[in-house]
């Protein structure tokens, strides 16, 4: 997922024909549009914190038939900015310390193994 995309924003939109969000980018240097499909919305957790707040403070566009899959990236974005996930952030999660518990444990094992 391409990040700091903000400052090229033009706005995003649901597509149904495509079941994607596309993020519509315009380059004032250049004068070139593109943009960035968005296939599923967890790949929002990728977006920079100035990518998130653009994207909160400019809601999805979508037909009225297509709300309910255009909220769920909207959603994914209000839950990234709620808790402050993005790119530039590392998760405090429990896992974090079961894993590195795991990880010290095997390592103390092996080495008394080797003695």
């Amino acid at each position: 997922m391409e990040q700091d995309f903000h400052e090229d924003f033009q706005g995003w939109l649901y597509n149904q024909s495509t079941a994607k969000a596309v993020i519509s980018l315009y380059d004032k240097k250049t004068g070139e549009t593109r943009s960035i499909n968005v296939l599923d919305p967890m790949w929002l957790v990728n977006c920079s914190k100035k990518d998130i707040n653009c994207l909160l403070f400019n809601k999805i566009v979508h037909d009225l038939p297509d709300r309910a899959r255009a909220q769920q990236y909207q959603k994914m974005v209000n839950l990234c900015f709620e808790k402050d996930i993005n790119s530039g952030r590392y998760w405090e999660t429990k896992f974090r310390d079961i894993e590195l518990e795991e990880f010290l444990k095997k390592r103390k094992e092996a080495r008394s193994l080797r003695r």
